[in-house]
């Protein structure tokens, strides 16, 4: 399908990876504020968070299929005014089982979405999703400007290293040609919607089963947990801050550091489980605690998490106990604009200019 300019002012976003959890919520978040979507995927929409959703059809989003690890796969969107690119192989299974092509999809993908940006004639932002991974194996009160760590001795890290190169590659389009680019690296997001593997979705749906709830190591790992929401409205305001242009965000929430284990022992409790703890010797390196410093995001953009880890870890059990099936976002957030902005010159309310 090929998405083409027409009179409308809304301004015209692309999502690459656009069927995907972050997306979805993203592009939920979109729509609210009146832009049209464009969401680009390799796979069939059918079944995917973005269907799940009940997005695929909503009027105002357009989906494409293609693979953005070819040259050229994004031309036939046509123009945009934004482009945030979030396509990847991600998930540390996924990513210890195939670390080759997690660095060509990865790596490539990044190389097309960039030459597609910077030839649009009037880009407003091109916003690129890396990983808090590129901090190491301790972020904890990671900060921006720090020094990134990364290691190339077991499979497992090649996904940060290529969002290190993919950020590398940003920041040098933006050097070469000037293209208006922001980096957004989200800390540990979780929410309806959000398949695989990650802590949260697999220790509820063990606690929803009845089975062991189990935990990596001695637990004592810590993370600090985002709901997609609060992270959805982070990137949608990179958008629209002229002062985001050139800089990395950290988008988390930096309210509630737990550890691993006291996470099961919360997810138990919210969905009412007698299911045991179980501790699991760790099949690789993990990251050992990830919490963010989100001080030029509260300064920069005026970011400020607001859903309650209790009420977001509820809303995620419920709905994996219907089957992790449809679930229409719902945003709660009363900060979310309600009319269409300009593509370009739009600064969030409250926001140094």
């Amino acid at each position: 399908m090929t998405a083409r300019r027409d009179t409308r002012t809304a301004p015209r976003t692309l999502i690459t990876g656009g069927f995907g959890f972050l997306a979805a919520w993203t592009a939920a978040g979109l729509l609210r504020c009146g832009h049209e979507v464009i969401a680009v995927d390799n796979r069939p929409v059918g079944g995917t968070p973005l269907d799940l959703a009940g997005l695929a059809d909503e009027p105002g989003l357009t989906t494409v299929r293609a693979d953005v690890t070819r040259p050229g796969a994004l031309d036939p969107c046509g123009e945009v005014d934004h482009v945030i690119h979030a396509a990847a192989v991600l998930g540390v299974d996924a990513v210890r089982a195939a670390p080759t092509e997690t660095l060509r999809v990865n790596i490539d993908g990044t190389a097309t979405a960039l030459a597609y940006a910077a030839a649009q004639p009037a880009l407003h932002r091109f916003v690129l999703l890396s990983t808090s991974e590129v901090y190491g194996s301790d972020a904890g009160d990671a900060a921006e400007g720090d020094w990134l760590s990364v290691r190339t001795d077991d499979p497992r890290w090649s996904y940060a290293v290529s969002k290190v190169t993919a950020e590398s590659m940003t920041a040098a389009y933006g050097t070469e040609h000037g293209l208006p680019y922001t980096v957004v690296r989200p800390f540990n997001v979780y929410g309806p919607l959000r398949g695989g593997s990650y802590a949260v979705g697999r220790m509820a749906r063990q606690a929803v089963r009845g089975e062991p709830v189990t935990v990596h190591g001695d637990g004592k790992q810590g993370r600090t947990w985002c709901h997609v929401e609060d992270f959805a409205r982070g990137l949608v305001g990179c958008l629209r801050s002229d002062e985001a242009l050139g800089h990395a965000f950290n988008i988390g929430d930096d309210r509630n550091h737990l550890t691993v284990s006291e996470l099961a022992r919360l997810l138990k409790e919210v969905s009412g489980s007698a299911s045991p703890v179980r501790h699991i010797d760790r099949n690789g390196p993990d990251i050992q605690n990830r919490r963010p410093d989100l001080s030029r995001a509260r300064t920069l953009l005026g970011y400020e998490p607001e859903r309650d880890l209790v009420e977001g870890l509820r809303e995620t059990v419920q709905w994996i106990s219907g089957g992790a099936r449809n679930w229409q976002p719902r945003l709660r957030r009363a900060d979310w604009p309600s009319a269409a902005v300009p593509g370009a010159g739009a600064a969030e309310p409250g926001v140094r200019r």
